[in-house]
């Protein structure tokens, strides 16, 4: 009578613990569904391409955003930058905290037949949503500002490629131009990147150099840059940052360069017209 008695409740703890784990497990299989179903949302919502395609989207900006399409008033560093910056200690002044937006005009280019288009300074996003201005980036505008910049951008990994253009610069400024253009920034904006390129290059030369025969990857194993992409993130960061207005990081852009979260301003760029 013992023995059955223990039998009978080990048996009522088995189907106990199995009825208790399928119930776990359920919960898990639940829990994990709507993490993926957040997951997926969280990704749609901030999708910087609006669920476009990145290379489509991008090459619309580019063919849609050339700086001769932008109408005055144009914010005063939306300019090309015609002396080094980094000639000048002092540089960069002041970042003021303010955002920079565009907004379609309902007048268009005889030449091409495009809309053109206005960049605007705002303090606050809710300042330029009043204007009926749509953010492009973080920050003020500056000279790699203009919808075609930021076609590049988008459609593209810029890492490797400004450094070949860094490359060929060593041997020739008119090559190291050539190669900006082909990867399709405006004019404004890669005189900013010419004189960042020069100056990492005065400065970082033999980091990268070492970084480059080792092939390291863009991040350290704990997440940090490695040294090539630290130097030009200290000593030449600062000053492109001020006069190019736009990175990838502001306007919500994803690299390859992995960043902390809070470097990065998350938005969409969901302001095209027509078909793509």
């Amino acid at each position: 009578a013992v023995v059955s008695t223990q039998s009978t409740g080990i048996t009522f703890f088995c189907i106990v613990l199995k009825t208790n784990l399928f119930k776990f497990k359920s919960s898990l299989q639940i829990m994990f569904r709507i993490y993926l179903l957040s997951a997926l949302f969280i990704s749609t919502a901030l999708s910087d391409t609006c669920g476009q395609d990145r290379v489509v989207l991008g090459d619309w900006f580019v063919a849609h955003g050339s700086p001769d399409l932008l109408e005055e008033p144009i914010p005063p560093l939306v300019d090309y930058v015609t002396t080094n910056p980094y000639d000048d200690p002092s540089n960069p002044p002041p970042f003021p905290d303010v955002y920079c937006a565009m907004q379609w005009s309902n007048t268009t280019d005889p030449d091409s037949g495009l809309r053109r288009y206005r960049l605007r300074n705002f303090n606050t996003e809710e300042e330029a949503a009043a204007a009926n201005y749509s953010i492009t980036h973080k920050g003020h505008c500056g000279s790699c500002s203009t919808l075609q910049d930021l076609g590049v951008y988008i459609r593209q990994n810029l890492t490797d490629e400004t450094r070949s253009c860094g490359m060929e610069g060593i041997i020739s400024t008119k090559w190291q131009h050539e190669c900006l253009q082909k990867i399709g920034f405006s004019e404004p904006c890669i005189t900013i990147w010419a004189y960042n390129i020069l100056n990492t290059r005065s400065d970082c030369f033999w980091v990268c150099m070492w970084s480059k025969i080792r092939n390291e990857p863009f991040n350290k194993p704990d997440g940090s840059l490695n040294d090539c992409l630290q130097c030009d993130e200290d000593k030449s960061g600062p000053n492109f940052k001020y006069f190019s207005g736009r990175t990838r990081r502001n306007s919500g852009i994803p690299s390859s360069i992995k960043r902390p979260d809070s470097q990065r301003y998350y938005m969409e760029h969901c302001y095209w017209y027509g078909d793509l």
